[in-house]
């Protein structure tokens, strides 16, 4: 019996220093049956009203920030890279030179349109030198034919000689209408040389890309001595000061959003919230998440980049809330607790507390109903 005796002794110790270290001495711990410490606890300096307070609702939608202006720029012809001019990261105004490309074949092909069209319109004068001396001979002739027809009416020049004035006449006028032509065929063969022309210059100013707009280059693809060809991306440039979030959201909220709604835009890394106005909505969903495609343009801000992961907040009403300022609660472990007046007397009380309001409030799920008259400030954690 003494054996039992000091065992039961020696149990009742162990759970006593136990219970001891977990603190249920202590003068701040609640009874959870009862909710509350026991009483007597100093008066706070500060004291706030829990109240009641209708909170908006919204879900968020995650997405990407993006550039409203990528462009993939591309040869439009098929040449060998000479130079590169600028690099990933790199800031260029519209009109500067990105990449040259090796223009001689182009160049070669330009100066045979050009001494094309030199010799088209050299034939062209020619004819109508040709033309002129024509026209003379056919006055000419027809002063002749005039005449050798006044001769013959006055018996005085024979019918062969009138025969040869008038076959005179007609080899005038066939050589004023063959210039005529020489000349139309000259106009013809110089438009088409000046066609030539005007693609062998498009074509050699094809070989320097220049930038399309102000912006920063993105991504740089090639290098000098690589092939280029119409299609193939050589740069991507992005204007960073006109962005937007494409976001994804459920279908089962798809209709609540429309083109034109203003809604707020999270960039966590840059620690940023912007208002966008929704642009666009892709009218088809992704079969994969059930997903629709919203992009919501907004304004630049400070550190945000395209390639960023952002939230977009679509408002779904409100709710009704206890909410309470956050240094009123009082945090050991998972618990928390705030500061109560019960009757003439303060006292500690468990809550649970939700998500955090604005201006350093917090919501209260469990614990206060609002309106009770609670510890603010240091003194009453």
């Amino acid at each position: 019996m003494k054996q039992l005796a000091k065992g039961i002794l020696f149990l009742v110790v162990v759970v006593g220093i136990v219970a001891y270290a977990a603190g249920f001495f202590g003068p701040e711990r609640i009874g959870p049956a009862k909710g509350a410490a026991l009483p007597g606890a100093p008066a706070p300096a500060r004291t706030v009203r829990a109240e009641r307070a209708e909170v908006p609702v919204d879900e968020s939608a995650v997405g990407t920030v993006c550039s409203r202006a990528r462009i993939d720029v591309a040869a439009q012809v098929t040449a060998r890279i000479v130079a590169v001019r600028a690099d990933a990261g790199q800031t260029v105004r519209a009109g500067d030179e990105l990449v040259v490309l090796d223009n001689r074949e182009f160049s070669a092909r330009l100066d045979q349109s050009q001494q094309a069209l030199v010799a088209a319109e050299a034939a062209r004068d020619s004819a109508r030198q040709a033309q002129v001396q024509a026209e003379a001979r056919l006055v000419q002739a027809r002063s002749s034919h005039a005449r050798i027809q006044r001769l013959v009416e006055g018996k005085a020049a024979t019918p062969q000689e009138m025969d040869d004035a008038q076959a005179g006449l007609l080899e005038a006028q066939a050589r004023v209408t063959g210039t005529v032509a020489m000349i139309a065929a000259a106009d013809a063969r110089i438009q088409r040389a000046r066609k030539v022309v005007a693609e062998g210059e498009l074509s050699v100013g094809h070989t320097r890309i220049a930038a399309p707009i102000d912006g920063v280059v993105a991504e740089r693809t090639v290098e000098p001595g690589d092939l280029a060809w119409p299609g193939r991306s050589l740069l991507v440039v992005l204007d960073p000061n006109s962005l937007r979030l494409e976001a994804q959201v459920r279908e089962g909220l798809i209709a609540s959003v429309h083109v034109g709604d203003r809604l707020s835009v999270d960039v966590p890394a840059a620690g940023a919230t912007v208002e966008g106005t929704v642009a666009e909505i892709l009218p088809a969903a992704d079969p994969q998440s059930r997903t629709f495609r919203v992009r919501v343009n907004f304004a630049p801000a400070a550190g945000v980049y395209p390639g960023m992961f952002g939230r977009l907040r679509m408002p779904l009403g409100g709710r009704n809330v206890v909410r309470i300022p956050t240094a009123a609660v009082r945090r050991v472990g998972q618990l928390e607790t705030v500061l109560v007046k019960v009757g003439a007397i303060w006292a500690r009380r468990y809550i649970t507390t939700g998500v955090a309001l604005k201006d350093d409030h917090v919501e209260v799920l469990s614990g206060l109903a609002g309106g009770e008259e609670i510890g603010a400030g240091e003194d009453a954690r």
